[in-house]
């Protein structure tokens, strides 16, 4: 089947063009765009609401599903990022989401200290492949583990106190048959305070995750989170620079997940990193002898740029990479990154074409 497209301009609109899709779907597998509580205005619908802006994203997220033949029970994941962080709220917003696309989506939560667009408190990304039902599991040192095989892969989300992380790493890796050589994708939130020691948990269990990869989650909890995502089979793992660019790109064959970080160093604004990060992207993607056309989903993670024209002066950086009708993409605004002075991390899944 070839590659669907589907826009999202009926639905509500950003006030700048951006040559991205609402949904993208590629074989098996299918992937939004990150979905704004916004109008055709490009205005926040229900400001400060996030009951009400869960259920304009519900909403959206349906029809867009509808447009590519595809409903409610296709839906394997729905990744929240939240800048409302009261307990009480976010279990209702994963409670609505679970409800809306079944008790066997995977819903995960990630909190972010504000949006751009005043009054947005919730931005979505959701995911589509064959998958299997979530498996709870508790730790031995205390916290929880979430585990979702998707397709050729597997999804581990794991929350536990700091001092037990890399056992409870170790212990999912063991228990799923796991190696730290198939990971494709990981990255972290952790308290402020613990942040600076979570690598060292991490790294003898799990090698190739950077430290780069963690931000902080302003507190609202306190234990470690790990979003990590496994392919069953070999991956092939390739490291590289390019001036002030960490690039990781991890192929399983028929999707790869291509990350490139800034490494900080002297102050350089946000802007200038996230050229110097496209760069190094299309040096790595060309390397491999593919280009921007094979992406299909890019997360931007990105800390700085207080306004809304700030952050559209950025994704007019980022933008100039892609003809349309583009892949989907979120933007995440975070609070800052583990490495002093880096302010962006873009992460792009590919798929070959056809």
């Amino acid at each position: 089947m070839a590659r669907q497209f589907i826009p999202f301009d009926t639905l509500w609109k950003m006030r700048i063009p951006l040559p991205y899709s609402g949904l993208v779907v590629d074989g098996d597998r299918a992937w939004t765009t990150g979905l704004l509580p916004l109008d055709t205005d490009g205005d926040v619908r229900f400001p400060a609401n996030p009951v009400e802006q869960a259920r304009v994203l519900i909403a959206n997220a349906r029809t867009l599903l509808a447009e590519a033949g595809l409903g409610s029970g296709d839906v394997s994941r729905a990744v929240l990022y939240l800048a409302v962080h009261e307990p009480a709220v976010m279990a209702r917003l994963v409670t609505m989401f679970t409800e809306a696309f079944g008790r066997d989506t995977l819903v995960e939560t990630v909190p972010v200290p504000r949006f751009h667009y005043g009054g947005a408190l919730i931005e979505a990304d959701i995911f589509c492949a064959p998958s299997e039902p979530v498996i709870e599991e508790d730790l031995a040192g205390g916290g929880h583990a979430r585990v979702k095989r998707e397709g050729g892969l597997v999804l581990l989300n794991v929350t536990t106190p700091i001092q037990t992380l890399g056992r409870a790493v170790g212990e999912m890796l063991h228990l799923h048959d796991l190696s730290p050589d198939q990971l494709l994708s990981g990255w972290g939130i952790a308290p402020e305070p613990y942040l600076t020691a979570v690598p060292g948990q991490i790294a003898p269990k799990l090698p190739g995750f950077f430290s780069g990869a963690l931000m902080p989650c302003y507190n609202i909890f306190d234990m470690a989170h790990l979003y990590l995502a496994f392919g069953v089979g070999e991956v092939e793992i390739t490291e590289s620079r390019e001036e002030h660019v960490r690039l990781h790109l991890a192929d399983a064959g028929d999707l790869a997940v291509l990350d490139g970080r800034y490494l900080g160093g002297e102050p350089v604004d946000l802007n200038t990193q996230t050229k110097v990060v496209m760069s190094g992207l299309s040096v790595a993607l060309a390397a491999r002898g593919m280009s921007f056309a094979n992406v299909v989903k890019s997360t931007t993670f990105f800390a700085g740029g207080e306004t809304v024209e700030e952050m559209h002066s950025n994704m007019t950086v980022r933008k100039l990479a892609y003809e349309r009708p583009g892949p989907a993409s979120t933007s995440v605004p975070i609070a800052r990154m583990a490495d002093p002075g880096a302010k962006v991390r873009i992460e792009l899944v590919l798929r070959p074409l056809d």
